[in-house]
């Protein structure tokens, strides 16, 4: 095969997916960090968000490069001297050395609780930020005999059910794991978990890895909507784009109170206007401006219910009053809690922290 052909049917193969750092290269520009933010459309565009401006981009497959195949070629003195350029290099360049090390740290984890059917040693896994393995013991204290069958399954229901509630404790920082010696277990070995459990810390990994993408992706377009809409000048086009990014993600109630700035800003953009008395458009384009204006307001507006919807407040009215309080009340139920488990906590985790914080959990997990 010439060299023409593999180059052609690399090219076939190459692909990429949501969260892959690559080099995009735009008319008139070198090949620019970014990452990619939404799947192949049907015009066989990626979206990007380009590092350094935050702006997003649609860009063809051919026009899209890994990151590392070009990191190196694009870290000269050369290149950096580009004070934009040298500021989206630091940032990917961040963004793939936590990645690199996120990935080692989960590899590691996977290889020492490697999966066995050993139901003597069963255990239910958990994984706590940044990159920590725990199992809770459900064989723990476990009487040596029983009268029967019926009543040693009954004892392992009651063990599992009370690994299960602790397992929420450890997450919402209620329990410290280094205070259950015996009970919790830092990453168990093979012969203590079951394949089934793996499968299914695998796969809630993965469920708290897209959630924290999902979450990043509101704090980086709402900001970038309010460069688009700032007092000196508007880039109407380029927000209308942002609105429709932002309506396709498929947010939390955690997330939203995790970020209240990102819902302050689209509750702002359903009053926008413009600086019309400064920028002193003539009267074709003020007109075509308000009339875009209206646009933004109205999807502003359709975006902001949502969050309503989301964060299950009454309909009719401005939730906003509603909303800082229930921020104030997640911000004291969460103060003391490590950062890392309060940005990965979910809402049953987060529910069980409300309940225990009330007075309303259940029996404690025996310890």
């Amino acid at each position: 095969m010439n060299t023409l052909s593999k180059m052609a049917k690399q090219e076939t193969c190459k692909s990429f997916k949501i969260g892959d750092l690559v080099f995009a290269k735009v008319r008139g520009y070198k090949p620019w960090p970014a990452v990619i933010t939404h799947d192949v459309n049907r015009k066989k565009q990626y979206t990007v968000s380009f590092y350094g401006s935050g702006q997003i981009g649609y860009i063809l497959l051919k026009n899209l490069t890994p990151y590392l195949k070009l990191k190196e070629e694009y870290s000269t003195e050369h290149h950096l001297k580009q004070a934009d350029f040298r500021r989206a290099m630091i940032q990917i360049n961040e963004v793939a050395e936590k990645a690199t090390t996120v990935q080692q740290e989960t590899a590691n984890n996977q290889k020492q609780s490697h999966p066995a059917n050993n139901k003597e040693n069963d255990m239910l896994l958990l994984y706590m930020p940044p990159s920590k393995v725990f199992g809770i013991n459900i064989n723990y204290n476990k009487p040596k005999r029983f009268e029967n069958a019926a009543a040693e399954q009954s004892w392992m229901d009651e063990s599992r059910k009370e690994a299960n509630l602790l397992k929420l404790q450890l997450l919402s920082g209620q329990k410290d794991p280094r205070s259950l010696p015996g009970r919790v277990v830092a990453e168990p070995s093979s012969n203590e978990t079951t394949k089934q459990e793996e499968v299914k810390l695998r796969e809630e990994i993965k469920k708290q890895e897209t959630a924290m993408f999902i979450e990043r992706n509101l704090i980086q377009l709402t900001g970038v909507v309010r460069c688009c809409l700032n007092l000196r000048r508007a880039n109407l086009r380029h927000c209308f784009t942002i609105l429709k990014l932002l309506k396709k993600l498929d947010l939390t109630k955690l997330m939203l109170l995790r970020n209240p700035q990102s819902v302050e800003t689209i509750r702002s953009m359903r009053r926008y206007v413009g600086n019309l008395k400064v920028w002193k458009m003539d009267a074709s384009y003020e007109a075509a401006f308000k009339a875009q204006a209206k646009i933004i307001r109205q999807e502003a507006t359709i975006i902001y219910e949502r969050f309503q919807t989301v964060l299950n407040l009454a309909e009719g009215e401005d939730f906003w009053p509603d909303f800082c309080n229930e921020v104030k009340i997640y911000k004291a139920n969460t103060k003391n809690i490590n950062p890392n488990l309060r940005n990965a906590m979910d809402e049953a985790t987060y529910n069980n922290l409300v309940e225990a914080k009330q007075g309303n959990t259940p029996a404690p997990a025996k310890e």
